[in-house]
């Protein structure tokens, strides 16, 4: 075990190795390396480098959780025994940056933090960064469970800086592009002790940097999804939901300067990300512009958030749900999934039917529109009088017929995160080791690789299939991640 400090795993480690450059082009996220990457040119770098204790890929809100549960479980002094590190690809924390929106709120009870269900006495709760803001009698003033999303979104960047300040254990603006077995050469066992972890540097993509680990944990976010249908070369006048806020001045802008009678936007999806930028863009576009909902649902959805039902998000839960056969606990999921898929708070439903019916009265106009049951068969942008066009073709779902065509000047694609093909790029290099060169977790999140790699893995946030409805959310992450600090410090 190394007897370096926790600070020692900061960018200028010297067990840290940038390779020459390379001719691969390797994307700027760690989720989206368009095909695997050759992982073995820096290897011949890594012999006499001393490895870390533990690698955690992605600082993201579980990766947090992790860290928190080793700053409130491990004393100083144990701490300073091992080297950590965790790599980020954004050049600072951030949380759902793109959907910020003003008067957004959170869907979950901000008890459900990074500490308290673990350890109501840390100092990472939310009560205690109120109390640190000078905020906690305003905000009890307020007699709510559902902070603003803005509001815990810099409760968890406080979070952040409070683990950085303590430990200096994070390397931002490095995105890992694979994980693998380094060659029989760089170590002298008959199993495999370490695992390789390969990043680029965000900005310099030709820039890497192999590392070795004991214990590797993977939090590796999601990718915004596009349907099949929309153009793989996406224009300015195309968006997913997740970069909303960053292209929400420049729509608006566009809109003011439009010379056309009606601007028009179109918001493809039917979830609470659909329906808070519907609401944002009917309350900020010109009068004169009109905004139409498009999904292939009969109704937008209220959310299950009643009290019984939420017992699925308890962390209990996650043992019944893991112990099921494949297909119940497939069942389960289609039963519960108004939880989280394509639903939206009743709040912000009531919100929209009013704004709906007010649209019918005498003097309104229609600028809301919900254009339900129309499914999306193909999006084609085009040029037209000095500008691009976004033409949307709809069929509807229940009474199918000639496709309708409608243009749009601005399209938002509120249709959710892919995750599968981001575990299959960065594994890639690992997929011998794998059962069955698939990905097998067991009950507490480690992965299943061959019995000669001594090596340990941990995959967070990417196990629904087999843990629950809860694992990509924020409910059981104080929980879970002080499971994951236990299994690797033997506690």
């Amino acid at each position: 075990m190394a007897t370096s400090d926790l600070r020692d795993g900061s960018a200028s480690s010297t067990s840290e190795t940038s390779t020459s450059p390379s001719s691969t082009s390797v994307s700027d996220s760690c989720s989206s390396a368009s095909s695997p990457v050759d992982l073995t040119s820096s290897e011949s770098e890594l012999p006499g480098l001393a490895p870390y204790d533990l690698i955690v890929v992605g600082f993201g809100p579980a990766s947090v959780s992790i860290a928190i549960a080793i700053l409130d479980t491990l004393s100083p002094e144990s701490r300073h025994t091992y080297r950590m590190l965790f790599i980020e690809k954004q050049s600072e924390f951030t949380w759902h940056g793109g959907m910020l929106l003003p008067h957004a709120r959170m869907q979950i009870s901000f008890i459900k933090d990074f500490a308290t269900m673990r350890d109501p006495t840390s100092k990472f709760t939310f009560m205690n960064y109120l109390h640190a803001k000078g905020r906690l009698l305003d905000f009890v003033n307020l007699g709510t469970f559902y902070p603003l999303r803005e509001e815990y979104e810099d409760y968890m960047r406080w979070c952040a800086d409070l683990v950085q300040q303590e430990a200096q254990c994070i390397v931002y603006g490095e995105t890992v592009i694979g994980l693998s077995a380094p060659a029989q050469e760089y170590f002298n066992t008959d199993k495999i002790p370490h695992l390789a972890v390969t990043s680029a540097r965000t900005s310099d993509p030709s820039r890497r940097t192999t590392r070795l680990a004991r214990n590797v944990v993977l939090c590796p976010g999601a990718r915004p999804q596009f349907p099949a249908c929309f153009p793989r070369e996406l224009t300015s006048r195309i968006c997913h939901s997740a970069e909303f806020l960053y292209r929400s001045a420049a729509l608006l802008s566009l809109a003011s300067q439009s010379s056309a009678a009606s601007f028009s936007v179109a918001v493809v999806g039917a979830g609470q990300s659909a329906a808070e930028i519907a609401q944002y863009l009917h309350a900020n576009l010109p009068l004169g512009s009109h905004i139409d909902m498009i999904f292939p649902a009969l109704a937008l959805r209220p959310s299950d958030d009643s009290p019984f039902v939420n017992e699925i998000f308890n962390p209990e839960a996650v043992d019944g749900i893991y112990s099921l056969p494949d297909d119940r606990r497939r069942e389960m999921f289609e039963e519960h999934k108004a939880t989280n898929y394509s639903v939206v708070r009743s709040d912000l439903l009531g919100t929209l039917y009013a704004t709906v019916y007010a649209q019918k009265l005498p003097g309104h106009t229609t600028r809301l529109r919900i254009k339900n049951s129309q499914c999306v068969e193909e999006v084609e942008v085009i040029g037209k009088q000095g500008c691009e066009k976004v033409i949307l073709k709809l069929r509807d779902r229940y009474h199918p017929g000639p496709l309708e065509t409608a243009e749009y000047d601005f399209v938002v694609a509120a249709t959710g995160y892919d995750k599968s093909a981001i575990v299959t790029e960065l594994l890639s290099g690992l997929k011998r080791y794998l059962t069955a060169n698939e990905v097998v977790v067991d009950r507490g999140y480690r992965a299943k690789l061959d019995a000669n790699v001594e090596a340990r893995l941990w995959m967070q946030g990417c196990n629904e299939a087999t843990h629950g409805l809860s694992d990509t959310l924020l409910s059981i992450m104080a929980v879970r991640g002080k499971e994951i600090v236990d299994q690797i410090f033997n506690k």
